[in-house]
């Protein structure tokens, strides 16, 4: 008898032990696992429980409201606003059958979802980590809604509301960053290095005064999962050397594309796309915008002009009153002034130079065989270039002020401003009185080197700082000029004869004059 109480006893210690085992092995299988990939750092995801059931090969039971929401709130919405498939519900299991006949990513899905994130109460874990894979533990078998709970930085985007039922379940974010390129079209910066037959966009560029510069943005429409609206405006802003043509023309997927405003407030002006939710199904398809601005008369008193450009996007598609904005992109545009330092030596003391004034230049560049001559026109504040055949036309444009020529100051300096880099040639028009006319033009070749960035990285100029010209880049060309010769003379009876039957004629005119005052006293 007393082997079988401690059979019993024993066999009870057992059942004991059995119903505690499985407790906590159904314990176990309740613990999951959500894993979130995205390819931007810096996220925290937060999930919550929508609806709590038991789990078995993909589908939830015995439905009942999570922990993680309002559940008689959030049915109150569904109801009343959202759609009619939810009129009839009355319980979770209920709203959870309508569900069951959307498609997955679909914008009822979606609306949902919204709705669901507007009753939010306790949380069932959030993720730590800061870089992807993101993973959040919870507790129990259900509908989690996930969301995108961390501070987003500016030039990211916020995952649209997840809807998984959980089981170790493993998800990417579906968030979509826009990205914004502009480039200068057929820029200096890139002709050096690029093959003829190919495009020379580039970062920095030189032009004349007065020249037109053509600009190129580029980006992709950006995937709008979740979205109802979605913002999509740019902005740039051009310094004062710089003048905006209002000529913006836009394609997607080579298409034109017309539904955009131009709003111009000084030297900045945005261009926003209007309804660009209707672009949704071209996720992807490449945005190319393009306009141009000319080079002003206020170029000639700065180093460069700059035109820089960011995007302003929607980038939270659960809260339609934030905006993510790309990294601002900046291009470079240049002009230089050719600079004549117009001297002489002083061959009769130390061979210091003296600089001259009232040497006269005209300046004119090659075309193959045609020359173009430099023309400032004040009136439209431009560079531009007259061709002419030979000396006579150049004589008679000058007379007619229709090509410019300068003329050197005291200082023995006069300036052709606001040029292109290329190859020019000086031609002196006059020399300074005494002095010889130059045989030969002077051939002056103004360089630069760009950096990837479009910055001047080498330049046969230089940046001459303020206040002189605010520093302008200046080439400066010192032009030699030799005076005059004085030949000797031989065979003749010179000069000092001349002098002297001039001196005995003034002593004559004095005595006669003497003379006859004392006659008439």
């Amino acid at each position: 008898m007393s082997h079988m109480k401690k059979f019993a006893g024993l066999l009870l210690a057992l059942v004991m032990v059995f119903a505690l085992t499985t407790t906590a092995f159904a314990a176990n299988t309740n613990q999951h696992t959500i894993t979130i990939t995205n390819e931007k750092d810096g996220h925290t995801y937060t999930a919550y429980q929508v609806f709590q059931g038991d789990y078995y090969e993909g589908k939830l039971s015995n439905i009942e409201w999570g922990a993680g929401v309002n559940g008689g709130d959030l049915l109150t919405e569904l109801k009343g606003d959202v759609s009619s498939a939810y009129a009839s519900c009355t319980t979770a299991e209920d709203v959870a059958k309508v569900l069951a006949g959307f498609q997955n990513d679909s914008d009822q899905l979606d609306a949902f979802a919204r709705v669901v994130g507007k009753h939010l109460s306790t949380a069932a874990g959030s993720s730590t980590e800061q870089k992807s894979p993101y993973t959040i533990s919870v507790t129990g078998d259900g509908y989690y809604f996930i969301k995108d709970t961390g501070t987003i930085a500016e030039d990211d985007a916020a995952t649209k509301y997840i809807l998984q039922v959980v089981n170790n379940v493993k998800v990417a974010a579906k968030v979509d960053v826009p990205t914004l390129d502009k480039v200068i079209v057929e820029a200096d910066s890139d002709k050096d290095e690029t093959p003829a037959d190919e495009n020379t966009d580039g970062n920095g560029t030189a032009v004349n005064v007065g020249d037109k510069v053509n600009f190129k943005l580029t980006s992709k429409v950006p995937k709008m999962d979740g979205y109802d609206t979605y913002t999509y405006v740019v902005h740039d802003t051009m310094s004062s050397g710089l003048t905006f043509n209002n000529d913006v023309a836009i394609t997607i997927g080579g298409e034109a594309y017309n539904a955009f405003t131009v709003a111009q407030d000084g030297q900045s002006f945005t261009i926003t796309f209007t309804d660009f939710i209707n672009q949704k199904a071209n996720a992807g398809k490449a945005i190319v915008i393009t306009y141009s601005a000319t080079l002003n008369e206020n170029a000639l008193s700065t180093n460069v002009e700059t035109n820089t450009v960011y995007l302003n996007y929607s980038n939270n598609p659960n809260d339609t009153s934030t905006q993510g904005k790309t990294p601002d992109k900046t291009v470079y545009v240049y002009d230089f002034d050719l600079v004549i330092d117009k001297y002489t030596k002083n061959n009769d003391n130390d061979n210091s130079e003296i600089r001259l004034a009232n040497a006269k230049f005209v300046l004119y560049k090659k075309d193959g065989e045609k020359k173009l001559y430099y023309f400032y026109n004040a009136t439209d504040k431009k560079v531009t270039w007259v061709e002419l055949a030979d000396d006579a036309a150049v004589k008679a444009a000058v007379t007619a002020g229709t090509i410019t020529q300068v003329v050197t100051d005291a200082s023995g300096a006069a300036s052709f401003r606001g040029l292109d880099t290329g190859t020019y040639f000086l031609h002196e028009t006059e020399a300074p009185a005494g002095y010889n006319l130059l045989k030969e033009d002077v051939q002056v070749a103004i360089t630069a080197t760009y950096g990837n960035d479009g910055k001047i990285i080498q330049s046969s100029a230089a940046p001459i700082a303020a206040p002189a010209d605010n520093g302008q880049y200046q080439q400066t060309e010192k032009i030699l000029n030799n005076s005059g010769t004085q030949l000797p003379s031989t065979g003749g009876i010179g000069t000092a004869i001349f002098y002297g039957l001039g001196g005995l004629l003034v002593l004559g005119a004095i005595v006669l004059l003497v003379t006859r005052r004392r006659m008439k006293d």
